[in-house]
């Protein structure tokens, strides 16, 4: 017998060896609303078609959860997939990015997709789900697993696989589909009770629920700025013939690899130089250029870039940072658990920022803001700051986007610019990489490199920087004049030496030890790249260093 110690509802039993979590969670849990979607079975993630094998700690997850949702997506796309190839046994299924709460993908069926294929795909998937096909886990070493790839036409996966240093694979199976994902699924099609499928040219919209609510889907909202910058980057991908890991790491294998990084460099400096065209070519000329994104989508170097494409152009602007007009420790505001509130608005002195502003534009002295995380104290500058006429002021923070931070400008004296981390390029047709991912992996090289902090403090609190990018972020992102990338195509392969050492650091009882071990999953199929490689002025450099 094994016995588990229930974590979620303070329990022990014993159950047989070989049982699985889904047969436990359906005994212990049998009417549990949502959904039990995953465990975290000895500090590991698993899916519910896992047995047990070994006495130890259990922790369940529901739909409803993060880690729930992220099974919900995997498993959505694989109902796809299987619809797909039901209906179209040549078909194929290429998962682009993201939009917001849904998924954009393409779909190769020999024929250009009309209304018609959505209609009946999403007929079937929604048979599949009524008939709740079983899901099988298939564990099979990596050599077995490629073989199955290549049988099956699947070629990308199989190159995938040729790159991962591991011995076993674990794929799933539904009906004759068999594919690879980079987490667990759900058990079943019937737990997907709330998807939507519609055409979206030249590809489709796969809808899912949001965390909060597993069981309705949120209203549905065209974000047409940051759909053609998803495109942009992919057509990158195209031109350059790097468009997966796989084809990333032939050019490092055949040392051709500084020839990306030329090309993505270039590229970036290219698109501030137009930024800065557009700047100095607004009538009137603008007063303020407002930069913000989410957390590790290096902003700094962004500012600093951009502030010397300006000069080129004939602009000295004055750069500020949102974060000196933090107010003092004792009077920034709190969360209802007690702890600061640093991502709200309310947390910056929004009079004394627009007063200064405005000082500023009219030539005036100003002893510009400063603030002091250590002390967490706000200071002034000894010297005044004097803007020459018609300089802009270059702004950078989560909230630059917010009219209300800059209630006193008019919108056409503002230029909004945000920042995107949309990498270019995926891990196979089904596996895309994530902006979070990329940005999560920024931020531990980061804080190790620069501010001391170890792997365990960045994962503790970025669940909340998440939350606040939702709030403060994100709703304003479209009101942006332009979105620009700063995603470079090699850089996990330049980050990966710094970021695995910290994250095989975290111990099997931390935690986040799951979270650090599915992220050293996500890095395993890139080939590493010495960070010699990298511009002295790329935005890598942010957080690498040198």
């Amino acid at each position: 017998m094994i016995t588990l110690h229930d974590k979620t509802n303070k329990k022990v039993y014993e159950v047989p060896e070989g049982t699985t979590l889904l047969a436990i969670s359906q005994k212990e849990y049998p009417q549990a609303k949502p959904r039990i979607a995953a465990a975290l079975y000895n500090n590991e993630m698993a899916g519910l078609q896992t047995k047990v094998h070994a006495d130890g700690d259990i922790e369940w997850f529901s739909l409803a959860t993060t880690e729930g949702n992220q099974c919900i997506v995997r498993t959505a796309i694989f109902l796809l997939v299987r619809a797909v190839s039901d209906l179209y046994p040549q078909g194929k299924v290429l998962v682009k990015h993201a939009l917001r709460k849904s998924l954009y993908c393409e779909l190769e069926l020999g024929h250009t997709v009309t209304l018609h294929d959505v209609e009946e795909i999403k007929k079937r998937m929604e048979e599949i789900v009524e008939q709740d096909e079983t899901i099988t886990q298939v564990v099979a070493s990596a050599d077995t697993a490629m073989a199955m790839c290549r049988n099956r036409g699947m070629t990308r996966e199989a190159e995938l696989l040729q790159h991962v240093d591991v011995t076993h694979i674990m794929a799933y199976q539904c009906g004759q589909c068999f594919d690879y994902y980079m987490g667990p699924l759900l058990p079943s099609m019937g737990y997907l009770t709330c998807f939507n499928l519609r055409l979206y040219a030249p590809g489709i919209i796969l809808e899912y629920p949001k965390v909060e609510n597993p069981e309705e889907l949120p209203e549905y909202k065209e974000i047409p700025k940051m759909a053609r910058l998803f495109l942009d980057a992919e057509e990158w991908g195209r031109i350059v013939r790097c468009e997966y890991v796989s084809d990333l790491n032939h050019y490092i294998e055949n040392g051709t690899i500084q020839e990306i990084i030329d090309m993505a460099e270039a590229l970036q400096e290219k698109k501030l130089g137009q930024i800065a065209d557009y700047i100095v070519n607004q009538k009137p000329g603008i007063k303020v250029v407002l930069i913000a994104g989410p957390s590790s989508a290096g902003k700094t170097t962004f500012c600093k870039r951009l502030t010397t494409q300006l000069r080129v152009v004939g602009l000295r602007p004055v750069r500020i940072s949102l974060d000196d007009y933090f107010y003092n420790r004792e009077d920034t505001p709190r969360n209802p658990d007690g702890s600061y509130d640093f991502e709200s608005l309310r947390a910056i002195d929004v009079p004394l920022f627009n007063q200064q502003i405005d000082d500023l534009s009219q030539g005036k002295e100003v002893y510009l803001s400063r603030f002091d995380f250590v002390t967490g104290q706000r200071h002034f500058d000894e010297k005044p700051t004097v803007l020459e006429a018609n300089q802009p002021i270059v702004v950078e923070g989560l909230h630059a986007l917010n009219d209300s931070l800059t209630y006193m400008l008019p919108r056409y004296e503002k230029v909004k610019i945000s920042l995107g981390v949309l990498t270019q390029i995926r891990i196979n047709d089904h596996n895309r990489i994530s902006t979070s991912d990329t940005r999560i992996i920024r931020r531990l090289v980061r804080d190790h490199q620069f501010r001391a902090r170890g792997p365990q403090a960045t994962l503790e609190i970025w669940s909340d920087v998440r939350r606040g990018e939702e709030t403060n972020i994100y709703p304003y992102q479209e009101d942006a004049d332009t979105i620009f990338n700063t995603a470079l195509p090699y850089e996990l392969s330049v980050l990966k030496p710094f970021a695995e050492p910290l994250l095989a650091s975290v111990e099997p009882d931390n935690p986040y030890y799951a979270e650090a071990q599915r992220l050293l999953l996500f890095l395993k199929p890139f080939r590493s790249v010495d960070a010699s490689v990298v511009p002295n002025n790329s935005l890598l450099r942010e957080f690498i260093g040198k």
